[in-house]
């Protein structure tokens, strides 16, 4: 994933999270984990549109 892409991904997030970290998926892809401020993490799956741009989808 391009920093570009990273960045697209990030501005997804809903209000309130904040990226924590994201890696290459055992069974492929990529993820991404974000955390609230209590600390509970959400994890998103990132795909890419024809444009090569990220999109995050609640995992």
């Amino acid at each position: 994933m391009t920093e570009k892409q990273l960045k697209q991904a990030k501005s997804q997030l809903p209000q309130g999270e904040r990226f924590d970290r994201c890696y290459s998926a055992f069974e492929g892809g990529i993820r991404l984990i974000s955390k609230k401020a209590d600390g509970t993490e959400t994890r998103y799956k990132v795909h890419f549109d024809a444009d090569d741009n990220a999109i995050i989808e609640k995992f």
